[in-house]
């Protein structure tokens, strides 16, 4: 999917997706999961067919936007066609997975719909209040109400090495900085994964983070890394998280994006991102 560009229909995006993902025959067993199927159900599907539809690592969605940089508000639900079932994975609004699994591409189709529904209806104007299990998480790793920890420290190497903090990286680290989680094993759209809140662990980063700063027209600051050094965490003026490697990804704006690095959301990647 590209971000960039003349805007497209959503018929126009699902028949991009479609062309791209075709089955392997105009005859081919519905009982057997195929991801091109699970397309032409979503597309058929009314609600979802006036969405956009979004692939990333396998993970089809749907967002009312046709832009990657507004896509990931609500990245869930998640369907995917797993080796022997079709499945559609949310997460409830305690934060609970939530896993539905058929043999029917359009039963797949038509549960991921009435989840759509049931957010948008759900949704209100209220103050974000976390989910019990990631609540027990964050206070496991030393969060409390009201936390608010000195980043002098962090903010004067940091800008020494080349980087600049943006308001919005200096109230996450007053609340997260130092925080260690440990976690691992089974996620709702992948498998949970430690990280460490400590951003000196960028130190010499600058240019990769000044270089997809510049690739997404955000400025992006350095919070820690993830999976042990496997990767960085960013974010960016507008509280965007995002993992940084040699490519880009989104788990979306904070504070939903702390759910879904917590409870193991697939963050969404960046079209066609390769090392700028």
């Amino acid at each position: 999917m590209r971000s960039e560009g003349a805007k497209r229909s959503h018929a126009q995006a699902w028949a991009e997706l479609l062309a791209e993902y075709l089955p392997q025959s105009e005859g081919e067993d519905p009982s057997y999961p195929s991801l091109g199927l699970l397309l032409q159900a979503a597309a058929r599907e009314p609600l979802l067919g006036s969405m956009y539809p979004w692939m990333s690592m396998q993970q089809l969605s749907v967002s009312p936007s046709d832009n990657w940089d507004d896509w990931g508000r609500e990245p869930l639900p998640a369907m995917f066609a797993r080796p022997d079932s079709y499945s559609v994975v949310d997460r409830s609004d305690r934060g609970d997975p939530v896993t539905f699994e058929t043999s029917d591409p359009a039963e797949a189709a038509g549960f991921a719909a009435r989840l759509v529904r049931d957010q948008g209806a759900a949704q209100t104007k209220a103050g974000h209040v976390w989910s019990a299990e990631v609540e027990t998480v964050l206070r496991g790793a030393g969060w409390y109400p009201g936390r608010n920890v000195d980043t002098t420290v962090w903010r004067e190497r940091l800008e020494a090495d080349g980087f600049r903090i943006h308001s919005a990286a200096e109230d996450f680290l007053r609340e997260f900085g130092g925080l260690t989680v440990v976690g691992g094993g089974s996620g709702i759209t992948r498998a949970r994964e430690p990280f460490e809140l400590d951003p000196l662990l960028a130190l010499g980063e600058d240019d990769r983070f000044g270089e997809w700063g510049e690739e997404i027209g955000h400025h992006l600051f350095p919070l820690g890394d993830l999976d042990h050094g496997h990767a960085f965490l960013g974010l960016d003026e507008r509280g965007e998280l995002y993992v940084v490697v040699n490519w880009l990804a989104r788990f979306g704006r904070m504070p939903e994006a702390m759910e879904n690095l917590v409870l193991g959301v697939m963050p969404i990647r960046m079209p066609n991102s390769v090392q700028p």
